[in-house]
């Protein structure tokens, strides 16, 4: 009887708790969708384009940030979640750690940003997209997904959003302003950001200790091998936009950026249910490896069903939805094909962020990072060939071929541990 209550308390709290992260998630899936529109009737599908390649450079440079804090940092701390000291080391070592990369970054950036032509012609929305990089140096969302504090993650998500959409309908008036929207989103990043570390240092007392910088290297060489996978998973991701403004100009690179945005929708939703049930999921595997491999296979079965009836909306009201982005109509009826074409990529994604999401829990991040690096070279090397002979169609031909074979090599590695839990 007391066993079935308290398994009562613990369902209703996962849902009060899934329900405050949602609704701060929401505020992540609908921002863009309330700027877009705006930001295409001033700057334009040029300017859009522009837009979205210095948001895909700022991305690239943050998972060199990042640098597995919130894969390894975040399992960590929820395992050890009523430890006070090991959460206060490993966050004050992640930090300092995090600190040395932001530098190595911020020297890359200039690198790339002054010395080669195709960055140095648009190097202004470069420089202020970096910007959005410091602000998720600083974003402790990793901690509180660690210790499953939805209310912090949700207040950080809203204020830095809620700034975002306020900058941008208030400041961006004209064409050439497109070089100040990704700036925006990195201001609202860092207020919110501090709000949260500050939280986190009074209630750990967060301080330095003696060995910090030593701890701090050591998570360094520890960590380089997922990063160095990641950052190629983030060459798949969001080098992309920039091939299309390369070969094809910032025209395409706009119209291509509408749907990736679409399509990031169920990207982002997906990674949000990545992350609300990641550390439930390793602290299951942790405790009964046959219960948990059920229970993530109920959460990610249940989901899955879900994101094929979202897929089956937007497909059957593509028109509708491309008309709310002020798509022109002598380009509606191809990006409508687009829209569609496009909207395959979720189908196969949910199932390769499930299967990557029990890769991480089983600690077979080996296997995860050789599939990643080898997955994401093909990828780009596909992708430049597609675009280059049969233009857009080719992105998304690529991008769904790629989510196919990473799932068959994912599913190979999984097999076996899944027949044993058995």
């Amino acid at each position: 009887m007391f066993k079935s209550k308290h398994q009562n308390v613990l369902q209703n709290n996962r849902i009060k708790n899934f329900v405050i992260y949602g609704i701060g998630q929401i505020v992540n899936l609908v921002s863009p969708l309330l700027v877009m529109p705006y930001l295409i009737a001033v700057c334009e599908k040029e300017g859009l384009g522009k837009i979205g390649v210095g948001f895909s450079f700022a991305l690239v440079l943050i998972v060199l940030v990042d640098y597995g804090s919130y894969i390894n940092g975040t399992k960590e701390i929820s395992i050890n979640r009523e430890n006070s000291d090991i959460i206060r080391t490993k966050i004050i070592s992640i930090y300092v750690m995090k600190f040395i990369l932001i530098l190595i970054s911020s020297f890359i950036a200039f690198l790339i940003i002054y010395f080669i032509p195709f960055f140095r012609k648009e190097q202004a929305i470069f420089f202020f997209s970096f910007l959005y990089v410091i602000g998720q140096f600083l974003n402790p969302t990793w901690i509180f997904q660690g210790l499953e504090n939805y209310k912090w993650i949700s207040f950080i998500n809203i204020i830095s959003k809620a700034i975002y959409v306020a900058c941008i309908f208030i400041f961006i008036s004209k064409k050439e302003d497109y070089i100040y929207a990704n700036a925006y989103l990195g201001i609202g990043l860092i207020i919110s950001s501090l709000i949260g570390l500050i939280y986190l240092i009074k209630k750990y007392n967060l301080q330095f200790y003696h060995n910090v910088a030593k701890d701090a290297l050591l998570l360094l060489k520890q960590e380089f091998s997922l990063t160095f996978s990641q950052l190629f998973l983030s060459f798949y991701q969001y080098l992309p936009i920039m091939i299309i403004s390369y070969v094809g100009g910032n025209g395409m690179a706009g119209q291509y950026r509408i749907i990736e945005q679409i399509v990031m929708i169920f990207r982002t939703y997906l990674q949000m249910f990545f992350n609300f049930i990641y550390a439930y999921v390793c602290l299951q595997i942790h405790t009964n490896l046959k219960k948990g491999i059920f229970n993530w296979l109920n959460y990610n079965a249940l989901n899955y069903l879900f994101i094929l009836l979202l897929v089956i909306i937007a497909f059957v009201f593509a028109e509708q939805i491309l008309l709310y982005f002020n798509i022109e109509s002598n380009d509606l009826k191809s990006m409508v094909y687009f829209l569609r074409l496009g909207l395959i990529i979720p189908i196969f994604m949910a199932i390769s962020f499930a299967l990557k999401q029990l890769l991480f829990a089983l600690d077979k991040n080996k296997m995860y990072i050789n599939i990643t690096i080898g997955s994401s070279i093909f990828s780009l090397l596909a992708f430049f060939i597609l675009v280059k002979t049969i233009e857009l169609k080719g992105a998304f031909i690529a991008t769904i071929f790629i989510e196919i074979m990473v799932i068959g090599l994912y599913c190979a590695v999984l097999k076996s541990i899944i027949r044993l839990s058995k």
